[in-house]
């Protein structure tokens, strides 16, 4: 008989049913590695860890290791620019030429700041082919796609700007407020909030990220290419690899679109204060205004690059079909391969969900959704 995974960390009285079902998906053999984390009204309900760091099964995952959390990333890029419009920086209406001159070319005068950041600009990725070490000369990239044209009229569909999310809220911060994202999250959010959230891992904190496994990715690099000129632009150039994010200077650029750091513990605690309005242990990172304009809909549909029908934020995605819990004022984002992060409002939850086997898929993890669901179960919401 197999020894029953062995799962670390706490649940407040009344959550044991959560933890048995982390535990069952470490049994399971869906997960490694896996973090989980719950915080409401400021107080972590929630922390949970356990599993393995590496495929081999060598070494056990410690309290305070990281994951690639993908593009659950965007949204610690999104709170960024929310923070900055809040301070009079940038404003969510004004086109994005008033702070990027460059970027009025192409019929692209008119492009709203959120417009851009809600995946509507027409812009979503390089037009020809691009490199990962391109991509990752974060202010260089920006440059590029600045210079190009619409694949279609900005502002009547959205897709989704995948890879490059980030190049654009770097390049508003630097000509707005001098700082990268990378160092802006850091100061404004991570650091005054003790959240455990890099965009861009220092080099001497590298040996904290597990690697990133995904017996699925070979299968990426033989798929036809895409012929889509839209999917093309924002999947396959650079044609994304999972395995990208074991790279040292993928983990080290600051890609707020795709290469966070994280654990659940650190995303939680980040959304934890969104919840409750932007404070959490008596540092306030955001007024509620701010919070409220940050996550209100921009708009709505089917997405060109996903497939799938999504409400967008100001770079958060809002929550729909029970997404992200039961209330539909819940916002949050999600990476590719199963991991999230959320705050709820309406019970002040901020929830978060980080490991480091991919699933193929870019949102709806079942291991993640089961935890949840669990969760809110056990508050007598479920």
């Amino acid at each position: 008989m197999s020894q029953a995974p062995v799962v670390h960390g706490f649940v407040a009285q009344g959550f044991e049913p959560v933890r048995d079902a982390f535990a069952q998906n470490l049994a399971s053999g869906e997960e490694l590695g896996a973090t989980f984390s719950v915080v409401q009204d400021g107080e972590t309900i929630i922390d949970l860890y356990g599993g393995v760091r590496d495929e081999d099964r060598s070494e056990p995952l410690g309290p305070d290791d990281l994951f690639n959390v993908w593009s659950t990333t965007k949204g610690m890029a999104a709170i960024s620019i929310g923070i900055a419009v809040e301070r009079g920086l940038l404003d969510y209406r004004a086109p994005v030429a008033t702070y990027w001159p460059e970027f009025a070319v192409h019929g692209k005068e008119a492009i709203t700041v959120e417009t851009l950041l809600s995946h509507a600009s027409g812009i979503q990725g390089a037009d020809t082919q691009a490199t990962t070490e391109e991509l990752l000369d974060i202010p260089a990239f920006a440059d590029r796609l600045a210079s190009q044209a619409p694949l279609f009229p900005p502002g009547s569909a959205n897709a989704y700007n995948a890879g490059v999310f980030g190049h654009w809220v770097d390049a508003l911060l630097r000509r707005t407020d001098g700082r990268s994202l990378k160092d802006f999250f850091a100061d404004e959010v991570a650091i005054p909030l003790k959240a455990d959230v890099w965009i861009g891992l220092p080099e001497d904190q590298q040996h904290r990220r597990a690697p990133i496994v995904a017996p699925w990715a070979s299968s990426l690099a033989t798929a036809p290419p895409q012929t889509d000129p839209i999917i093309k632009s924002a999947m396959g150039s650079p044609r994304m690899s999972p395995l990208q994010a074991n790279r040292p200077d993928w983990i080290a650029a600051g890609n707020g679109a795709a290469g966070g750091s994280a654990n659940a513990r650190g995303i939680a605690r980040v959304y934890g204060a969104l919840a409750r309005g932007g404070e959490l242990d008596g540092v306030r990172i955001i007024s509620p205004e701010g919070v409220a304009l940050a996550s209100a809909q921009r708009r709505e549909g089917k997405d060109k690059v996903l497939g799938v029908w999504v409400r967008w934020a100001a770079g958060f995605i809002l929550s729909s079909k029970g997404l992200y819990g039961p209330n539909d004022t819940s916002f949050g984002h999600s990476g590719w391969g199963g991991s999230f992060g959320f705050a709820d409002p309406v019970n002040k939850l901020g929830v978060s969900y980080a490991m480091n086997l991919m699933a193929p898929n870019l949102a709806g993890d079942p291991r993640g959704g089961r935890l949840v669901a669990e969760t809110y179960r056990c508050l007598g919401l479920g």
